[in-house]
């Protein structure tokens, strides 16, 4: 043939799994059954490294030619070849929880979040995140949990979502009735409670929001309630709402930034 030589078939051959795979999956429209098979299929599957209970960017690439990319150029468990590629772990997370994935989520979270890694394994501040963290593929035993090249990088911006949902909600107001509702729904793990009855947050930049909890119990939407709340507001009056409900001009007020502090009791 004048255009050169024509395949006459294809075989497709599949690559192993990478963690944006169940991301970008995450995103869709999916039932509440098909998003708790997908997270414990990611937990099954060579994604997740079982001996630091994190999160790996893609599945063993051993048995893939180079014409996968310069992801194989790379040493197992480091940077771009299976090991804990930091922001795409926070992406992950941050789907869990943003899919209503409360008790995964949590589980998660306290495995692979920085602030509680030892700090002797991870070899740097908690404080400080890394751009990815050297997983048990890595052939070197010595440097697993390890994180390397610390930055600010996405996984920064990935936490500062997830400490916002936790702490606030993901949906603050809504129209209820034909009224504006203000939805402050906390998750709170029982490891982030333990020996405290209160936890702080900031609203819109300037609100003060207090919860008050029982010690060491978990707080996850749609297993607790808000018994009373309580606003003060910036001209010192206070209103008291024995349902918990913040709605309508309330919410209002709060939204126009015109309240000082807002307590609620959650039982």
């Amino acid at each position: 043939s004048p255009e050169g030589p024509m395949p006459t078939a294809l075989t497709p051959k599949p690559l192993p799994l990478f963690l944006e795979g169940p991301v970008r999956l995450f995103k869709l429209k999916l039932s509440g059954e098909e998003k708790h098979s997908l997270a414990a299929a990611v937990r099954r599957s060579g994604l997740y490294d079982r001996k630091l209970k994190m999160y790996k960017v893609n599945e063993s690439l051993r048995t893939v030619s180079y014409e996968a990319g310069r992801a194989l150029a790379f040493t197992p468990g480091w940077l771009e070849n299976e090991s804990v590629w930091l922001h795409m772990e926070y992406k992950y997370l941050l789907e869990l929880l943003k899919n209503g994935l409360y008790p995964e989520f949590a589980e998660a979270f306290r495995d692979a979040a920085i602030p509680f890694l030892n700090p002797d394994t991870y070899g740097r501040s908690p404080l400080e995140n890394s751009s990815f963290i050297a997983s048990s593929a890595n052939p070197d035993p010595v440097i697993h949990g390890k994180g390397f090249v610390a930055r600010l990088s996405g996984s920064t911006a990935e936490l500062l979502s997830i400490w916002q949902i936790m702490l606030l909600g993901e949906t603050l107001f809504t129209i209820d009735g034909g009224r504006l509702t203000l939805h402050l729904t906390p998750l709170l793990p029982d490891y982030l409670t333990r020996g405290t009855d209160a936890v702080e947050a900031t609203l819109l930049g300037k609100t003060r929001v207090v919860y008050h909890i029982q010690p060491g119990r978990s707080y996850l939407p749609g297993h607790y309630a808000v018994a009373r709340a309580c606003i003060t507001w910036q001209s010192g009056e206070a209103t008291d709402l024995a349902d918990g409900v913040i709605a309508g001009d309330n919410a209002q007020r709060v939204r126009r930034q015109e309240a000082q502090e807002i307590h609620l009791w959650l039982r």
